[in-house]
């Protein structure tokens, strides 16, 4: 059974999907991602303007997503595999599309990535990396083979602006190894907020949006009497985008709230339903949720003001 009132899952939506998911893509996701391309990246639309760069959208693909369910590991492989990248392209960009154009760019960067562990004396880990790495140049060899161009990310975002769905993509992302159901919808999830397309996309493909972690699955029953700790994965996907669409709530900056919960503001699940319930009565004594926002913005009197929310029929 749902721990709180419908009035309090409304605002702790809108907290979680306005403010908090606004700190994610700030003091998270576009950091991180400025890390794995080497470039400044101070606002949306600059992180929009380099993934527009086949170059480094491979960076952001393999140094932030590839590795990014590896636990502890995450950080120095994903670094090691940014280090190959280097190797291959001898330390310049330049070099990027007679990579993708060399026939062999899966062997080139795995082998690259073999001898960055073997001088770092870290294990290789084949069976877990080496499908990773040699999947992702091989989709972007391939795309490059297409459309001499070979940029994963746009691929990726043109594919969903074009149908309006996103089951088919994923589907083409999983299938790389390694690359699971947590790390595509992972992708997904910040492509469509970072664009704004949750709005565009069918709602029936609303869950492979949702990447469902130990965070999510704990929320889940707090929020919703549809979810309890025996729901599978796929079913609380659905249930939570279902909850937030009818409370006319962004999805994808749901998910991205409660990341930043996990990883900045608790990192302590023991304090979580404490927390949510303070989040909710705060932010009913200052005046309501605000109508179903998906994106905050400051008022005059310095809290956040509503944008409204509309979705595709």
């Amino acid at each position: 059974m749902a721990k709180f009132t419908m009035m309090e899952v409304e605002a702790i939506l809108n907290r979680l999907a306005g403010e908090k998911a606004e700190k994610f893509q700030h003091e998270v996701l576009f950091p991180q991602l400025s890390r794995a391309m080497r470039t400044q990246l101070p606002d949306s639309q600059a992180v929009r303007d380099a993934l527009a760069d086949p170059y480094y959208a491979f960076r952001a693909m393999l140094g932030y997503y590839a590795f990014a369910k590896r636990g502890n590991d995450r950080v120095e492989y994903s670094g090691f595999a940014l280090q190959a990248l280097d190797k291959v392209l001898r330390g310049d960009k330049a070099n990027f599309s007679a990579f993708l154009a060399s026939g062999n760019a899966p062997e080139q960067l795995w082998n690259a990535f073999v001898a960055v562990c073997q001088e770092n004396q870290r294990k290789i880990n084949e069976q877990l990396n080496r499908g990773l790495i040699e999947g992702l140049a091989g989709y972007a060899a391939r795309l490059y083979a297409e459309d001499t161009i070979g940029n994963i990310w746009m691929d990726i975002q043109q594919a969903i602006v074009q149908s309006g769905r996103v089951e088919p993509i994923y589907q083409q992302i999983t299938e790389i190894k390694g690359i699971g159901p947590k790390v595509g919808a992972l992708v997904l999830r910040d492509m469509v907020a970072l664009y704004d397309l949750e709005s565009r996309i069918d709602a029936g493909d609303y869950h492979y949006l949702q990447p469902v972690d130990t965070w999510i699955r704990r929320i889940g029953p707090l929020l919703s009497d549809e979810i309890d700790e025996k729901t599978a994965d796929w079913v609380i996907a659905g249930k939570l985008a279902k909850l937030c669409r009818r409370n006319r709530v962004s999805g994808v900056r749901f998910n991205q709230g409660v990341q930043y919960l996990a990883i900045v503001e608790l990192r302590d699940l023991e304090r979580l339903k404490g927390y949510l319930l303070s989040l909710a009565q705060s932010t009913l004594r200052a005046g309501g949720t605000g109508g179903g926002s998906s994106r905050m913005s400051a008022s005059a009197g310095g809290r956040p003001a509503p944008r409204s929310f509309s979705w595709r029929r």
